[in-house]
């Protein structure tokens, strides 16, 4: 039996911030002690709400797990509401 190796799932969700700007999601996931990143994906979206329904559709599909908590960055726009969302979701695969 392979022994299992620690990996990670790694999401951004940065919103452009011109005017009609879009969310760009970045997906990727890296296994632990080998250099470079396994697996990388990237989608654009025209709301936050939409970006983090297809993360979590991609930690489904790549992952054992069922989501990731997206946690709001620090950067916020004229109305108060972040710019960035990240999540990071640690897994053990074969």
């Amino acid at each position: 039996m392979a022994k299992k190796v620690v990996k990670t799932f790694s999401a951004n969700l940065n919103k452009n911030p011109e005017k009609g700007g879009a969310w760009m999601a970045i997906i990727s996931v890296t296994t632990e002690g080998i250099d470079g990143t396994e697996t990388l994906n990237m989608a654009a979206w025209s709301n936050a709400s939409a970006g983090k329904r297809w993360v979590k559709s991609q930690v489904q599909a790549l992952t054992p797990r069922k989501s990731v908590k997206m946690i709001a960055g620090d950067g916020k726009d004229a109305k108060g509401k972040p710019t960035s969302f990240v999540g990071v979701v640690t897994f053990k695969s074969a």
